[in-house]
């Protein structure tokens, strides 16, 4: 009974390890994603990091308004956000701020007129 308890937690870990290893996107990116980016840019600030090893712990280098900045990372499902092709005619209105915000499997993902939970397109 305990080395199937050990057996069935090593392949837990090794499903883990590969969920995380899929949401990454680049070599040398941290695990996670970066939280929404929804500030207008007033002024031209430099950027203060230009890839993930340059942000302490499990920080990610992220866009914020018009530049790059060290941020906590936020959780996200496996799937891509679809793209939208569409123009929004009225104001923007978030129906979401996270993956996490939506059930299921849906992403937050931004849409014409805001962000809003959708099904994930594979790969």
């Amino acid at each position: 009974m305990r080395l199937q308890s050990s057996l069935l937690l090593v392949v837990l870990l090794v499903l883990e390890t590969q969920r995380h290893v899929a949401l990454c996107k680049k070599k040398g990116d941290k695990l996670g994603g970066c939280p929404p980016d929804d500030g207008p840019c007033h002024q031209l600030i430099p950027n203060q990091c230009s890839n993930d090893h340059q942000c302490p712990n499990s920080w990610k280098c992220c866009s914020r308004a018009c530049y790059l900045q060290c941020v906590p990372r936020v959780f996200v499902k496996l799937g891509k956000c679809p793209v939208d092709q569409l123009r929004c005619l009225s104001p923007k209105k978030h129906l979401c701020n996270k993956d996490l915000d939506c059930s299921g499997n849906k992403r937050c993902c931004v849409s014409a007129c805001g962000r809003d939970c959708r099904d994930p397109s594979k790969g």
